[in-house]
């Protein structure tokens, strides 16, 4: 099981949050016996991957002899003929530097609720393609076609590969990026080491502004980082005083996919659903609360405003649902005096309006990116 385990785990390295745009193009299908099965010149079958939108935007041109020996065939049956091109846009749900997902919902000329999926594989530029029924409360069932392609193609799903050409002219240095927040007065922050490890320049943006970042100290282990900027931030978070404990609350605060859902910081709740992390981890906690790419060394706060946890990883969404993790602050105080700094101790223990939490998570938490 824990074999298993380790193959779904994600550790949410996001070098390619701050891509340019790509297109994914000159697709062609694979065949059963792993070998490619190249579409005519006439053929146009690509997706462009726009990531400052948070879409993908398929077009499919069929050959034009193709599209009228169809479309008579559809005529004769007393179906409405179809369009030679088809385009299709689809919302990115999940991105790491391997695999990029996607989805739209439509209604076809049956009247029938379907779920459109796509799952690019940036590494070896394949694209996976599934069809889901709908039911009435919009939840998926059975996969469509799955009959079809296991037939056709030995597995329950379209699989075409693709030539992937970067829109960038080649130019752009970025890297990574992710979320990061300040301890103290002084302008020290913490994130994750993964979201600076490689970095030749780590930079934030607060208050819509940019700064340049020191790197001070790494735990490659715990995977935190401890970064400098010439700031004297208005707020900064308080360690909490009391150990986190299973079913207290707890806010996680970030930037999902980097900028490219929008500039604005996003915020989540949920609760504590272990006192342990991957593989019985205990500098780490469970939470059920939503923590995606780009979230990564983001605060998880309880309702005291006080932080309890560092976001770090989750479990693959396609295989798991609400299994994600933080490094627990007290892991964090010991990595930060061991460094000479000493993180500030909470002593209120009352819950704050959402107002104020609001205040805290706004005013403490940056966007930190490669440059």
């Amino acid at each position: 099981m824990k074999k298993i385990l380790i193959l779904l785990v994600l550790f949410f390295l996001t070098p390619n949050l701050s891509f340019g745009d790509i297109l994914i193009s000159n697709c062609s299908n694979v065949k059963k016996d792993n070998t490619i099965k190249e579409l005519s010149k006439n053929h146009r079958h690509e997706y462009y991957v726009s990531y400052g939108e948070g879409k993908v935007y398929y077009t499919y041109v069929t050959p034009r002899k193709t599209s009228e020996f169809l479309n008579k065939a559809r005529e004769e049956a007393g179906v409405k003929p179809q369009s030679r091109t088809t385009n299709k846009v689809y919302v990115i749900t999940f991105v790491d530097s391997k695999i990029l997902t996607a989805e739209f919902d439509e209604i076809d000329e049956f009247g029938s609720s379907l779920k459109n999926e796509i799952e690019i594989d940036l590494i070896t530029n394949r694209v996976s393609k599934y069809i889901y029924g709908l039911n009435t409360d919009g939840k998926k069932v059975a996969k469509m076609m799955e009959d079809t392609y296991e037939r056709a193609y030995g597995r329950p799903y379209k699989l075409v590969q693709c030539i992937n050409e970067s829109i960038n002219d080649g130019n752009d240095t970025s890297g990574s990026s992710g979320t990061a927040f300040f301890i103290n007065s002084r302008g020290y922050l913490l994130t994750n080491n993964h979201v600076v490890e490689g970095c030749s320049l780590s930079k934030i943006t607060y208050k819509n502004k940019d700064y340049e970042t020191k790197l001070i100290a790494t735990d490659k282990t715990l995977d935190l980082a401890l970064l400098k900027a010439e700031i004297k931030p208005k707020s900064y978070f308080a360690f909490a005083n009391d150990e986190a404990k299973k079913l207290n609350k707890v806010y996680v605060a970030g930037y999902p996919l980097g900028k490219g859902l929008s500039d604005d910081l996003k915020i989540s709740s949920g609760i504590i659903s272990s006192l342990k992390g991957f593989q019985d981890n205990s500098n780490e906690i469970q939470i059920d609360a939503p923590i995606n790419p780009g979230n990564s060394g983001g605060p998880i706060i309880n309702e005291n405003g006080n932080l309890v946890a560092i976001a770090v990883s989750g479990l693959a969404k396609d295989q798991t649902e609400g299994i994600n993790f933080g490094i627990k602050s007290s892991a964090a105080e010991n990595f930060l005096k061991s460094n000479n700094i000493n993180p500030k101790k909470s002593m209120y223990s009352g819950i704050k309006e959402n107002d104020k939490l609001l205040e805290i998570l706004e005013e403490g938490t940056v966007y930190t990116y490669c440059n």
